[in-house]
């Protein structure tokens, strides 16, 4: 029996699906365990109650040792022999420390988006590889969510034989919901699920969609702010966009269905697991240029491709919109889903990988 602690800052949106996915192992020589901050964290895991630890935190550098002090005494009392860190934060949280402590616990990291890749600086990019490249030394495998991520850790100096890659997938189950969703009627329906801070691009979509001409065209709006430096939007309703928050995540599936294609204008994504469970029911995707999204999403195929540096790239596509083309994409999209990003196969590498750790000294 292998003993794995997941351990997350905020588990929310997409790596908290990506870690309710893992914990939904069937394999029995697993015994999991998961700790995430108490605050703009899900709630909801498919593991006992006594396997899941919360702690007090809010980002800010005051709070980082007691978040590692907290993390720490979890690591303690559980022992696992596996510990598996989602996120930037997380990743110092627990390997800052075992540089300095002896250990025989492994430890996975997935950065779920290398803090190096996003819009900042070049100072600060170098400084985040420096840290990464510095915490290798306690971390047994980094596993990277797209090519895109594996070809930039190798670029900026990380070493290949600690690297590998697994897509992120989800199950092929549709999950039940009685969830009943309103969407405008004779109306193309744009759905956008997501954090509102500035990787994901929502300040970019709303500004672009203000000046689309279509009035048949609706945009309704899944997300909210995680943390304090999420951008700031006047969530307003108006005839043209509706914001609904956030919305459970068995309640999205609904969501998924009832609209006509999903939209995701991100300025960096690591993978974009939105667009896997929109594929996943049947919908074609809008996404930027940016990050790993070209690698799910082929322009006209299963969706559309814009250039994020050329807005006019974006209302083009808004203006080629149409629903019979619309619904033909989708069912390319579900078949590249089945084909490519299901959660067995991300379950089967990972658990591998657990394997391949423990066997190493």
């Amino acid at each position: 029996m292998i003993k794995i602690l997941h351990v997350g800052e905020y588990l929310q949106g997409g790596v908290a699906t990506y870690v309710r996915t893992l914990l939904e192992s069937s394999d029995t020589e697993l015994d999991e365990y998961i700790i995430c901050a108490e605050s703009n964290s899900n709630h909801t895991w498919n593991i006992p109650s006594n396997k899941i630890f919360y702690y007090r935190y809010k980002r800010s550098i005051q709070n980082v040792l007691p978040a590692m002090r907290s993390i720490y005494k979890c690591i303690k009392k559980i022992k696992p022999d596996i510990i598996y860190c989602h996120s930037t934060w997380s990743g110092v949280f627990v390997r800052f420390p075992y540089l300095f402590i002896p250990h025989k616990t492994k430890i996975i990291y997935n950065a779920h988006g290398w803090a190096f890749l996003r819009d900042t600086s070049e100072w600060k990019k170098k400084l985040y590889s420096f840290v990464e490249r510095a915490l290798l030394f306690a971390t047994d495998k980094v596993i990277n969510v797209s090519m895109y991520e594996y070809n930039a850790a190798l670029r900026y100096g990380l070493p290949k034989s600690k690297l590998a890659v697994i897509y992120s997938g989800i199950s092929e189950k549709e999950v039940v919901s009685d969830t009943n969703v309103s969407y405008p009627v004779h109306k193309i329906n744009i759905l956008f699920v997501g954090r509102f801070d500035k990787p994901k691009g929502i300040d970019y979509l709303l500004r672009e969609f203000s000046k689309c001409k279509r009035t048949d065209l609706h945009l309704t709006v899944i997300g909210d702010n995680v943390v304090g430096d999420s951008q700031i939007v006047e969530k307003k309703n108006t005839n043209r966009i509706t914001f609904r928050g956030w919305i459970p995540h068995h309640e999205l599936v609904a969501y998924y269905k009832g609209c006509d294609v999903v939209i995701m204008p991100s300025r960096w994504e690591a993978f974009g697991l939105v667009a896997v469970e929109a594929m996943k029911y049947e919908k074609p995707v809008i996404v930027s240029d940016r990050g790993a999204l070209p690698e799910l999403i082929k322009d006209q195929v299963n969706g559309y491709v814009f250039d994020f540096d050329n807005p006019e790239s974006l209302q083009q596509v808004f203006y080629k919109l149409n629903s019979n083309k619309l619904a033909h994409l989708g069912k390319k999209a579900r078949e590249i889903f089945i084909e490519s990003f299901q959660e067995k196969d991300m379950i089967k590498k990972t658990v591998s990988i657990y394997k391949d750790v423990m066997n190493k000294n």
